[in-house]
């Protein structure tokens, strides 16, 4: 395999770990819901970005 494509597996992983995460979150109900503070996440926000687990005062730690 090329390094090109063990970047490419590297970021698919990483890709499907959030989906796990999401799809966790919205199985224990605190899909909308700040994994930091526990504010609420704006709808939008999460129709522009699905696999989102943090608020907009959280961003860098989504």
């Amino acid at each position: 395999m090329s390094e090109a494509d063990n970047e490419s597996v590297v970021k698919i992983e990483a890709v499907l770990n959030d989906v796990d995460r999401a799809l966790e979150r919205l199985r224990a109900g605190t899909y909308r819901t700040c994994q930091v503070c526990g504010s609420a996440i704006d709808e939008q926000s999460l129709l522009d970005t699905p696999l989102l687990a943090n608020c907009t005062a959280h961003p860098e730690l989504s």
